[in-house]
């Protein structure tokens, strides 16, 4: 599965719909943050049709970012019914959230 890459406008059609999305917000020349997608893009398979994952490059939409506060980058947000759930803000944070999923697709 490979990470949708979403512009402001996509992301915020996904939001709205309901549902859960995961979003990573990254930055183009970010090695932390394709080190994260490509850990994302491993660890989810089986969550196609649960939930919408998709990537956010803050270089090309810094407004999609600015209501989360978000410092640095890799971040990733989980959305459910329009609004976020939890915000991951740290490298640590996102790899730790990823192994959660990577245990849950292998029961």
């Amino acid at each position: 599965m490979s990470l949708n890459q979403f512009t402001d406008q996509q992301l915020q059609e996904a939001i709205a719909s309901g549902g859960s999305v995961l979003v990573l917000y990254r930055s183009t020349f970010c090695t932390p943050c394709h080190t994260i997608a490509g850990q994302l893009e491993v660890a989810i398979p089986s969550l196609r049709g649960e939930m919408t994952v998709a990537s956010v490059n803050i270089d090309l939409f810094p407004q999609t970012a600015a209501p989360l506060e978000l410092r640095a980058v890799p971040a990733m947000a989980l959305y459910k019914d329009g609004e976020p759930i939890t915000v991951m803000r740290t490298f640590v944070a996102c790899q730790s959230f990823i192994q959660i999923l990577s245990q849950r697709t292998m029961q």
